[in-house]
């Protein structure tokens, strides 16, 4: 996973700290959404690509205003 963070451009230590993150946060959510830890980690790397293209997923994107 380190791997991956760094090959997506963050530095060494950043790129640590991020794998980490990510396969905590997708242990939270398999148990949340009872899915697997990889179909959670799947998911969360779709985000990071995305926010790295400059790219607002749907789900985070504000409500429109009447």
């Amino acid at each position: 996973m380190t791997a991956v963070c760094t090959r997506l451009g963050a530095p060494p230590a950043q790129a640590e700290v991020m794998a980490r993150q990510l396969l905590k946060r997708a242990e939270q959510l398999a148990g949340e959404r009872k899915q697997s830890r990889e179909e959670a980690l799947a998911y969360l790397l779709s985000l990071v690509v995305q926010g790295r293209s400059g790219a607002v997923p749907p789900e985070f994107k504000p409500p429109e205003i009447p």
